[in-house]
């Protein structure tokens, strides 16, 4: 049996999307490369935080935040505690928990963040 299936979304290369400021966070890089035009479930970041750099408190409302380090070292804060995050880690932040990191090394760190739903 024959399915027709609609075009598929198209396949974005990373490294073409430029990088933006982030809106929130001074001196904190970031690529969008899906938004809830591509993925009505999920929107994909990445986040690049320079050495000393923090990204402060916060908390996604409705949002749950997943987080991989793609290079660097780290601490994050959930709450009230602290971790050492690194790369080759992940962490799914829920919706309501205040979060900050620091970029506590001496390169740059990356961050693949995604968030479901997509951020509005």
């Amino acid at each position: 049996m024959d399915k027709t299936y609609p075009d598929p979304a198209p396949i974005v290369e990373a490294a073409a999307v430029a990088w933006s400021e982030h809106p929130r966070f001074r001196d904190i890089g970031m690529k969008s490369l899906l938004a809830a035009d591509a993925n009505p479930l999920a929107g994909v970041n990445i986040v690049r935080v320079p050495p000393t750099g923090v990204i402060g408190r916060h908390l996604h409302i409705k949002e749950i935040e997943t987080v991989y380090v793609l290079s660097g070292q780290t601490m994050l804060t959930l709450g009230d505690s602290d971790y050492d995050f690194n790369v080759g880690q992940i962490v799914a932040i829920p919706a309501g928990l205040e979060h900050a990191l620091v970029n506590t090394g001496s390169e740059t760190v990356e961050l693949l963040c995604i968030f479901t739903p997509p951020l509005s």
